[in-house]
């Protein structure tokens, strides 16, 4: 099989702006009619398809592919806002499709932030201030609100949101158009929406991420114990508090700092 090698020099396209005080990485390929403005910086190998357009203090780690229309570091969608080219850091190896928006942070010292090998797909979202863990996946028309946190491995199934400030736990599926308003649990899967509820173990993303039986087996009694149905959360954490599981440890962690309530089984009739 045939690799080719990516290039050595940087290629722009002669129909791109790229403005003085932006700053190019080794081996970029600058699509047709992208703009990108002062302060943004671009690492080694990334790939920007036509008409991409990079604001703002924006920081693309190396080898990322941008798609065509996505608009990076845009300003943020808050009526306090005071203008400035505050920051978007997005790490290495992430893949972001066309008409991807990922806005930059309100105010000088926070920051919208990408983990590394993120996937964003088409029209897909991310507001000011929030985070996004490593591996994630934004499936196409995902919204991910301001402040808002979505952890390492997460799922966005289409056209699923995340409310402003919320939480979704590591390595949890977020079904199809479901809105999350209360904090979604780490290694589970949640549905639905006003309220969206927890629905089990996300037996399969464990595997994946390769938890042995072991501790498998313990993720999916500690979140039976604390978000089956009927369960309070809050109460119920004390039976697993002292479980010697990292992985249950991080559920118990996940419940006490909760602040906008937890995602739990739909009661019983």
């Amino acid at each position: 099989m045939n690799v080719t090698a990516p290039p050595s020099e940087t290629t722009i396209h002669p129909t791109a702006v790229v403005l003085p005080g932006s700053e190019l990485g080794t081996g970029v390929e600058i699509g047709p009619y992208c703009v990108i403005e002062p302060g943004v910086e671009v690492g080694d190998g990334c790939r920007l398809l036509p008409h991409v357009h990079l604001l703002g203090r924006t920081t693309l780690g190396a080898n990322c592919v941008i798609g065509t229309g996505a608009i990076l570091g845009g300003e943020p969608q808050d009526i306090e806002f005071k203008g400035g080219r505050t920051r978007v850091e997005i790490g290495k190896e992430c893949r972001i499709y066309e008409h991807v928006t990922v806005h930059r942070a309100t105010t000088a010292d926070k920051v919208t932030s990408l983990g590394e090998r993120v996937m964003m797909m088409a029209n897909s979202h991310v507001g000011h201030d929030a985070c996004i863990g490593n591996d994630a996946v934004l499936v196409n028309g995902a919204l991910v609100a301001g402040h808002a946190f979505v952890g390492s491995g997460a799922i966005l199934s289409g056209n699923a949101a995340v409310h402003q400030f919320c939480r979704v736990g590591r390595l949890t599926l977020v079904g199809g158009a479901c809105m999350v308003t209360r904090d979604a649990p780490p290694f589970s899967i949640v549905t639905g929406s006003y309220p969206a509820s927890w629905r089990g173990p996300n037996t399969v993303g464990l595997r994946r991420a390769n938890f042995n039986p072991n501790e498998r087996d313990a993720v999916r009694k500690a979140l039976a114990t604390v978000f089956g149905p009927g369960c309070n959360p809050t109460k119920a954490i004390e039976a697993i508090r002292e479980h010697p599981s990292l992985a249950v440890g991080e559920i118990v962690e996940f419940v006490n700092t909760a602040q906008r309530g937890l995602c739990v089984s739909p009661r019983l009739p």
